[in-house]
């Protein structure tokens, strides 16, 4: 991974999903942090609720989180979700600093509505992580930043339902002039498979009994997200 001057800092902005406990992000957090500080990068974690955290009343979370998924899709501003993010980045970001947007569930929306502004307004953009995430349309501008994690047990069989839910389909013209409906015409390019225990809440967890040769959910999640920078980064630097 290149190495940033002491001047330079990135920020890392975590996105919770719906009715999320206070601090079940945090320890995700730190080992970002952690994986960056190796690096001799410093690398600051901000963790945002953007629809509340579990205090908060779920059925406005609901009407909310479907409100930024029907907008999502038909290529409407968040009125939401996404507007808190980009109001959180907009108040907090400094010129220089570089940022990481990552969300799970449906602050992993609320990441791709906020990411396609900040790209719009040329902040620099080192990716989006989409963990546990509604499928939801990935503009094209950002298509190749963006990747797509999904849990699934050691059978290959998916534990986590919520990635069932949304869509990253559309129509597309054929060769013939004809339309069909694509199901990938939205979707992100990068998409991967976590072989982890448990399912949708226990991405992060970081103690028995999740844990799978020899690794913790949590350090399969970061490992994978920090590979996965590792060569987005490197086939920047070669374009």
């Amino acid at each position: 991974m290149a190495r940033h001057s002491d001047q330079e800092e990135i920020v890392i902005y975590i996105s919770a999903g719906f009715a999320t406990a206070p601090y079940f992000l945090d320890a995700f957090g730190a080992a970002m942090a952690e994986r960056y500080a190796s690096e001799g990068i410093r690398a600051r974690v901000v963790i945002h609720y953007p629809y509340g955290d579990w205090t908060r009343e779920r059925r406005k979370q609901l009407k909310e989180i479907v409100s930024d998924l029907w907008n999502n899709a038909h290529q409407k501003p968040s009125y939401y979700g996404g507007k808190s993010l980009t109001e959180l980045i907009t108040q907090d970001f400094i010129r220089g600093q570089k940022l990481l947007l990552i969300g799970h569930s449906a602050g992993a929306v609320a990441s791709v509505q906020a990411a396609e502004i900040m790209e719009k307004q040329e902040i620099p953009l080192l990716g989006v992580i989409q963990i546990g995430s509604p499928k939801c349309a990935i503009p094209s501008s950002i298509k190749h930043k963006v990747l797509y994690l999904k849990a699934a047990n050691q059978l290959d069989q998916s534990t986590d339902p919520i990635p069932r839910l949304g869509t990253w389909g559309g129509w597309a013209k054929s060769r013939m002039g004809t339309f069909r409906w694509n199901g990938l015409k939205h979707a992100p390019i990068h998409r991967r498979t976590l072989y982890l225990i448990g399912g949708h809440a226990d991405y992060f967890r970081d103690h028995n009994p999740y844990i799978w040769q020899d690794a913790t959910n949590l350090q399969t999640t970061v490992q994978t997200i920090w590979q996965w920078l590792n060569r987005t980064e490197k086939d920047d630097e070669h374009d």
